[in-house]
Formats: structure tokens, sequence, C-alpha cells
């Protein structure tokens, strides 16, 4: 599974690893964004594996475009928390900056 070696796989694994750090920060009452926020850095991680299976560019990249589709959305999560005041500006630009590296690897991964 030579997939598990690329740098897209591994940061989409620190992703969830980041996510979960600020999953188990989140107050009372702000459930729902933990659960958006850990089953959208899931996905990135699973559609990427997904997609490496599959025989044809076509097949990947559709895959490919789920799990960028899902990095847009942990992005969203965070400018979410740094709305309601959960996260500093700081916290909020660094996952961001994170999540625009990861997109911008998958968009020009084959």
């Amino acid at each position: 599974m030579k997939h598990r070696q690329t740098r897209i796989y591994q940061d989409a694994l620190v992703l969830c690893s980041n996510a979960q750090q600020h999953i188990e920060t989140l107050p009372r009452g702000f459930a729902y964004l933990a659960d958006q926020l850990k089953r959208a850095s899931s996905s990135v991680l699973l559609n990427f594996s997904e997609g490496q299976a599959k025989r044809t560019f076509r097949e990947r990249k559709r895959y490919f475009s789920c799990a960028k589709g899902s990095i847009y959305e942990v992005a969203a999560v965070f400018d979410l928390m740094r709305g309601f005041n959960l996260i500093s500006e700081k916290t909020c630009a660094a996952n961001i900056a994170a999540c625009e590296q990861l997109a911008a690897m998958l968009e020009k991964y084959r």
C-alpha cells in the first residue's frame, strides 16, 4: 500500500490528529462542530486512500475531488470555530494554511 508513504496521506493523518486535539477543547453546545470536523477530516484520508485503489485516472480524480471538498469543509469548520471565538486567529490561520497546502497537493496528484 504505497499510498501510505505519500505526503498527502501523512499530512491527512496530521490533519485528523490536529482536528481531534481541537475537538477535545470544544465546550458544551458545540458537539455538531466536533462531529463535522471529525467526519470531514476523516473523509480526506479515506477518500484519498480509496481513490488510490482505482484503476483509471478518471475514477481516482473523482475520489481526490471528494477529498479536496472535505478539506474545504475542514477549513470552514475552523473558520466557524474562529467566528465563535473558540480558537485564536493565529490557530485558525495555521489550520487554514495546512488545509490549503493539502488541497494544492491533491490538485496536482495523479
